[in-house]
């Protein structure tokens, strides 16, 4: 019997920028590669950091790639090539 083919997501590495958001891109099979933004209060209440430090923003990036793939599987995803936000609501 053969398994279920599963469509993955796969996660480039997370940056910390200047304030303290978290961007990373996520490539799929059928719509490529997008970037994404993770404003510093969305990690920590979406995913749980428990401040903004790079080390806790990345810990939380990092632990909450099932939700964000998730997020990111459900969400309308726009063609014009410019950086998604995600927020609090999408995970």
């Amino acid at each position: 019997m053969l398994a279920k083919y599963q469509i993955k997501t796969a996660f480039t590495a997370a940056i910390v920028t200047g304030d303290s958001s978290v961007w990373f891109s996520a490539y799929r099979f059928g719509w490529g590669y997008c970037a994404f933004t993770l404003p510093a209060e969305v990690v920590r209440e979406g995913l749980g950091a428990s401040n903004d430090t790079p080390k806790q923003l990345l810990l939380a990036f990092e632990l909450g790639k099932l939700r964000l793939e998730k997020a990111i599987a459900d969400k309308r995803l726009p063609n014009t090539g410019e950086r998604i936000a995600l927020s609090t609501s999408d995970l």
